[in-house]
C-alpha cells in the first residue's frame, strides 16, 4: 500500500517526484485537484473497477453516462451562439444598402416577387460595411485570449461567463433600438446599432474561451473504469470517449444555433430590423436564469494562476537576447532558459518564474502549432476576403430569398458529411489499409477550399458581365431590376464545399497539435488557433478599402492563387508527421485489440506531448477541437 503522504500528494496533483529533480506544478488552490487523466501519480493506485492490464489490452471501450448539467451547458452554448449568429449575417445589409425604395421604413423591400431589393438601413457602403464586419468579428476572436487569462487568474470561469451573459444583454437591448423607424429614416440608428455590436463582441469574447472547459469540468468520469453492460459484456468506460461524446453535442448544437440567422434574415426581408434584433434577444432571455438555476450544481474550480503570462515573457526574452532575425534558428529559445540567464550573469536583468522544461515547452508547442498558420488562408477562401461573398450575394437574383440565408450551406454542409467521414469514408479506408493520415486529410480540406475560391471567382466574374450595372453593382444598382440574371443559389455551392472543406482541416490539425504540444500548453494552443483566426478577419479589415466594386474578381482571385500555392508548401512542409502518426498509431494498436478513436492520445498524456510541467486544475480542460463557428 501506498504511503498516506503520497497517496494525498497524488490525489492534488503536487509533486512526489525524486528529490533533486526538476518539477514544476502550477499552483493549486487550496480544496482543488487535478484530473486523474492528467496526473498519473493518482492512476497508478488502485480504485473501484479498476482495469487490470489485461483489460485494458483486450475490453471494448465506450463512453460513460453524460451528466445531466453537461446538457444543459450545451443548451446555454446554445442560446448564445443563436443570439449571436441571429445578428452576426445581417451587419453587411444594414451598415452597407439604405433603406429600400417603397419599403416599410422598418428595413425590410417591397413585397413583391419581382422586387430584387436588399434590405438596408444605413447606407454606407460595402467598404465601411466590410470595415464593421470585420473589425466585430476580429475582436470576437482577439478578445478571448485576454478574457480567457482574466478567467484562469481573477475571476474563474462561471464568473466570466456571468458577466459575458451581463454584456451580451446590454448589446442586444441597444440593437433593438437601432431598428426604430424615426432613428433609421434619421440616420441616427448608427449610434445604438455600433455601440451595440461592439458590445456584443466584447461580450461574445467573454463566453468563448470559457464554456467549453467549464462542460469538460463537469465530466466526473475521471479514469478507466470496468462495468458490465445489459448484455452481460464487460468493457472499459474511458473518460476519453466520454469527452469526446460530449464534444460532439456541443458542437453540434453550436452548428444548429448558427442555422438562427434563417429566421432573421427572413425577417429583415419581409418585417424589418425591429424583429430581426428582437429574435435574438428573446433567445440570449433564458441564459440568466439558467445559470442561476445551474451554479449549485456545477463543479467550479477556482482561479489559480495561467502560464500564458509567462509564455510571454519567455517570447519577450527571445526577441530581446536573439532578435527576430533568430526565429526559427537553433538556440532561439534556450536563451530564455533560467539556466543559460544564469550562466550569462543575467539574473537581476530577467527575473524567471519558470525552469528549463518550460521554455522547452513553449518551444514544442509553436512547433506542433505551426501548421495553424495556414487557418488563415483556408478560413478567407472558404468564406472570400473580407464580406465579399455577401456583396457578391446582393447582385445576384433571389426572387424573394434573402441574401444572408444563402451563408447556411456552410454549417448544413458540415451536419451532413460529418456522419459520411465518420461512419463512412474513414472506416472503410481502414478496412481497405489505406493510411489516409492527419497530413494529408488537411492537404485535402486545403484543395477544397482553393476550389471553392475559384467557385466564387467565376461566380463574381459572370456577375459583372452579366449586372445591369456592370462592374458597379454591389453598393446600390438602380437600373432595371438591379441584379444579374443568376441565380443565388448557385453560391450554395463554393459555400458547401468550404463547409466540408473544414471537416478535413480542424479536426486532425487540432488533433496534431494536442498531441504534439505539452498538456501544460494547452491554453497557448487554444491561444494561437484563435489568433489565427483573428489574423483571417485582420487582413479582411486591412483590406476593405478594395472590397468593393470593381475589385470583387480580385477579391477572390487572389486568395485562390496564394491558396493554390500554400497547398502544395503545406504538404512538402508536414508530409512527414503522417508517417510519424502512423508509427504511433500502430504501437497503440498493438498493445490494445481495437484502435483509438477521437480524442486518444490528444485528452491525456502521450509519448510526443508529456512534461514535468502542469497546469493549475481550472486550465487542465482548455478549449479543444475549437471551430470558427464557437
Amino acid at each position: 500500500m501506498a504511503p498516506a503522504d503520497n497517496t494525498t500528494a497524488a490525489r492534488r496533483g503536487d509533486s512526489i517526484s525524486d528529490a533533486g529533480a526538476e518539477e514544476k506544478i502550477s499552483p493549486t488552490p487550496e480544496g482543488d485537484v487535478h484530473a486523474p487523466l492528467n496526473n498519473t501519480n493518482a492512476v497508478a493506485y488502485d480504485y473501484e473497477g479498476k482495469p487490470t492490464e489485461e483489460q485494458m489490452r483486450t475490453l471494448r471501450r465506450v463512453p460513460g453516462k453524460l451528466p445531466t448539467v453537461a446538457y444543459l451547458i450545451c443548451i446555454v452554448e446554445f442560446c448564445e451562439r443563436a443570439s449571436y449568429y441571429g445578428v452576426q449575417p445581417l451587419i453587411n445589409n444594414y451598415v452597407n444598402r439604405k433603406l429600400p425604395d417603397g419599403g416599410n421604413g422598418y428595413g425590410a423591400p417591397p413585397i413583391d416577387p419581382d422586387n430584387q431589393q436588399t434590405p438596408g438601413a444605413l447606407g454606407m457602403g460595402t467598404s465601411v460595411a466590410n470595415a464593421v464586419s470585420q473589425s466585430f468579428s476580429m475582436l470576437a476572436y482577439a478578445l478571448p485570449l485576454l478574457f480567457g487569462y482574466i478567467s484562469d487568474t481573477r475571476t474563474g470561469r462561471f464568473n466570466m461567463i456571468l458577466y459575458g451573459i451581463g454584456v451580451f444583454g446590454v448589446a442586444h437591448v441597444l440593437m433593438c433600438a437601432a431598428g426604430a423607424p424615426n432613428l433609421l429614416a434619421s440616420g441616427m440608428a448608427k449610434v445604438p446599432y455600433f455601440i451595440s455590436l461592439y458590445t456584443l463582441a466584447v461580450g461574445a469574447a467573454m463566453f468563448k474561451p470559457n464554456v467549453s472547459p467549464l462542460l469538460l469540468d463537469q465530466m466526473t468520469h475521471k479514469v478507466p473504469v470496468v462495468v458490465e453492460t445489459k448484455s452481460g459484456e464487460l468493457v472499459i468506460q474511458d473518460p476519453e470517449h466520454s469527452a469526446e461524446r460530449v464534444m460532439l453535442w456541443f458542437y453540434l448544437l453550436i452548428n444548429i444555433g448558427g442555422f438562427m440567422n434563417v429566421a432573421t434574415t427572413y425577417c429583415e426581408k419581409y418585417v424589418g430590423w425591429w424583429l430581426a434584433f428582437l429574435i435574438p434577444l428573446i433567445l440570449y432571455l433564458p441564459l440568466p436564469l439558467l445559470m442561476w438555476w445551474l451554479k449549485p450544481k456545477l463543479i467550479l474550480h477556482p482561479p489559480g494562476g495561467s502560464d500564458l503570462g509567462n509564455v510571454m515573457k519567455v517570447i519577450g526574452i527571445c526577441f530581446r537576447r536573439g532578435g527576430i532575425m533568430r526565429i526559427g534558428r537553433k538556440g532561439f529559445w534556450d536563451v530564455a532558459k533560467p539556466s543559460h540567464i544564469a550562466a550569462s550573469g543575467l539574473e537581476r536583468k530577467f527575473t524567471t518564474t519558470w525552469n528549463d522544461a518550460f521554455v522547452d515547452d513553449v518551444r514544442r508547442t509553436f512547433q506542433a502549432t505551426g501548421i495553424f498558420c495556414f487557418f488563415p488562408i483556408q478560413y478567407i477562401n472558404d468564406n472570400g476576403l473580407g464580406s465579399s461573398v455577401s456583396f457578391l450575394s446582393t447582385m445576384l437574383t433571389t426572387n424573394g430569398v434573402p441574401n444572408d440565408v444563402i451563408n447556411n450551406f456552410n454549417s448544413l454542409s458540415i451536419i451532413l458529411m460529418a456522419p459520411v467521414l465518420n461512419y463512412g469514408l474513414y472506416p472503410l479506408l481502414r478496412r481497405m489499409n489505406i493510411h489516409y493520415g492527419p497530413v494529408a486529410r488537411m492537404t485535402t480540406g486545403l484543395a477544397m477550399s482553393t476550389l471553392g475560391g475559384v467557385g466564387y471567382t467565376i461566380l463574381q466574374k459572370y456577375a459583372y458581365e452579366q449586372s445591369p450595372c456592370g462592374e458597379y453593382g454591389s453598393d446600390e444598382c438602380l437600373i432595371g431590376t438591379g441584379v444579374a440574371p443568376i441565380s443565388i443559389w448557385w453560391t450554395g455551392i463554393p459555400l458547401a464545399i468550404g463547409g466540408i472543406s473544414e471537416l478535413f482541416i480542424n479536426v486532425p490539425a487540432y488533433g496534431i497539435a494536442y498531441s504534439r504540444a505539452p498538456v501544460n500548453m494547452r491554453g497557448l494552443v487554444s491561444a494561437l488557433n484563435l489568433f489565427n483566426t483573428a489574423i483571417a478577419y485582420i487582413i479582411g479589415l486591412a483590406c476593405s478599402s478594395v472590397v468593393r466594386d470593381p475589385f470583387l474578381v480580385w477579391c477572390f482571385g487572389a486568395p485562390t492563387i496564394i491558396g493554390g500555392v500554400l497547398t502544395v508548401v503545406f504538404y512538402f512542409t508536414f508530409r512527414h508527421i503522417d508517417a510519424e502518426e502512423f508509427t504511433l498509431t500502430n504501437a497503440e494498436e498493438h498493445q490494445q485489440a481495437e484502435p483509438a478513436f477521437g480524442t486518444h492520445t490528444v485528452v491525456a498524456e502521450n509519448e510526443l506531448n508529456k512534461s514535468i510541467n502542469k497546469p493549475a486544475p481550472i486550465g487542465e480542460n482548455e478549449e479543444m477541437m475549437i471551430s470558427q463557428k464557437q
